[in-house]
């Protein structure tokens, strides 16, 4: 973002999405905060115009008042989701059965929904399962996937439990051999470039060639890190994995999901949420299957009521439709997060969005990095590897060297922050090879509906809680 080319693309970009997008906080209780008062006076630019508009598909129930930084753990809703899924509610209420059995939005089998998200990826309807949350989907795949005894699983010692759960069950089980990778430091890793972190984290060696399945996150929650799905893909390739399993809950809202180095369909299994990024309502996720027709015994239907699909070997039932048949579920949400899809395509599309994000993202590491050039953990050195989410130790404002990495420091500044109508949160990782070795930074999320004012509000109340450590 430093040469003038950039510059430009970059103000135009601002334009056209400002022009949409929606100035506004986070989701609290208004009683919560109400005696609390801004330190800093706020600059116009943006603030102003973004939240007078009176647009249907505004932020509207995030208080105006408050600076919501924290959609890596969950996201809002924009008015036009909220609706739909309240009408959505409605119809099922006022006529149950019809709803379950053959409504088109409704209906159990969710055929309109699948298709619509697998036009969104350019895949087919049978590689697109609708699941509850990202972890539903990697269990539903990991569980699901014939392990043996003498397979071995990798996955990085940053992995989310909804990974390492399953991995374990394996593990005790039927022995399971499971090799956990470690990140470098957090000194180490924020200068690196894609190339020198996958080479780091998957080396060409003896231990890892030939393994049943590679399981990583494309955004860490504990970092930032973006992994680029294409160069993923090519290493396990190299190494001679059969399958490459991600962890998508920090991505698919945030980044660009259906092209280029970060298209899910580099991905044997994808499994992402709707109720982050893509602001879509709870209980909403997709899981993308890439070969549609894998079957028992490589592949058996867990949380699925269509076993029975494949004891006559003479028949083929999709993998995706038979975990889509599950009983009742979130039909009315599945609906309304196509609302959310429709919303991100209004004001703009995937990759503006993305756009969007990152800029913010890079104001927030440019300003930790102005003032402590040893506090960042998120990478800076390499776009390819950044995300939405910016990931710092506090520091002393006087004493800009001086980082705290432990618990209390971290959830100190995130509860003074909140007194100051600013959510952002604390998250632990490891921090060495060492595994007894924990660290916990801040981490602040730049969302669809966050603005320029909102990013100067934060650093001025960072500020003043820094200099107070």
């Amino acid at each position: 973002m430093h040469t003038k080319n950039k510059s430009l693309l970059q103000t135009n970009t601002r334009r056209l999405f400002l022009k949409n997008a929606i100035g506004a906080g986070g989701i609290v209780s208004t009683s919560l905060f109400s005696t609390s008062v801004l330190s800093r006076s706020l600059p116009t630019e943006n603030h102003s115009d973004n939240a007078s508009k009176a647009d249907p598909s505004k932020f509207s129930k995030l208080a105006p008042d408050f600076v919501y930084l924290n959609s890596g753990t969950e996201g809002s809703m924009p008015s036009c989701v909220i609706e739909n899924l309240s009408n959505n509610l409605s119809r099922w209420a006022s006529d149950p059965t019809t709803s379950y059995e053959t409504d088109k939005h409704l209906g159990k089998r969710q055929h309109y929904q699948r298709t619509q998200v697998a036009k969104l990826f350019a895949v087919d309807k049978d590689n697109i399962c609708l699941t509850d949350n990202t972890t539903m989907g990697l269990n539903m795949v990991l569980m699901g996937l014939n392990f043996e005894t003498k397979d071995k699983v990798i996955l990085t010692n940053h992995e989310h439990n909804a990974i390492v759960s399953p991995l374990t069950v394996h593990q005790q089980r039927i022995g399971l051999k499971l090799i956990k990778r470690p990140f470098p430091s957090a000194a180490i890793l924020n200068k690196m470039n894609t190339q020198e972190l996958i080479d780091f984290l998957l080396p060409n060696s003896d231990e890892l060639r030939g393994a049943k399945a590679l399981c990583v996150s494309h955004v860490y929650p504990s970092t930032g890190v973006r992994l680029p799905l294409k160069a993923l893909r090519k290493k396990a390739d190299q190494l001679a994995i059969k399958y490459l399993i991600i962890d998508g809950a920090q991505a698919f809202g945030m980044i660009d999901i259906t092209q280029g180095d970060d298209d899910i369909k580099h991905a044997d299994f994808y499994a992402c949420p709707g109720h982050k990024w893509l602001n879509g309502p709870p209980s909403t996720g997709i899981l993308y299957i890439k070969h549609s027709n894998i079957q028992p015994p490589e592949f058996y239907p867990i949380l699925s009521q269509r076993m029975t699909k494949y004891i006559d070997n003479s028949r083929s039932f999709p993998m995706a439709q038979a975990l889509q048949v599950r009983g009742c579920s979130n039909t009315p949400g599945f609906s309304a997060m196509l609302a959310a899809i429709d919303f991100q395509n209004q004001i703009g599309g995937a990759k503006l969005i993305e756009s969007q994000i990152m800029m913010m993202s890079e104001k927030i590491k440019k300003f930790i990095n102005s003032h402590s050039d040893t506090a960042l953990v998120s990478p800076d050195n390499d776009p390819r590897l950044s995300s939405g989410l910016t990931v710092f130790f506090p520091f002393k404002w006087q004493q800009p060297d001086k980082l705290f990495s432990d618990k209390k420091t971290a959830d100190h500044v995130v509860n003074e922050l909140l007194k100051k109508n600013i959510q952002i949160r604390s998250i632990g990782f490891y921090n060495s090879n060492n595994a007894k070795n924990g660290s916990y930074a801040l981490r602040v999320s730049t969302a669809v509906f966050n603005t320029d004012a909102h990013i100067y509000q934060f650093e001025q109340a960072l500020q003043d809680v820094l200099i107070n450590l």
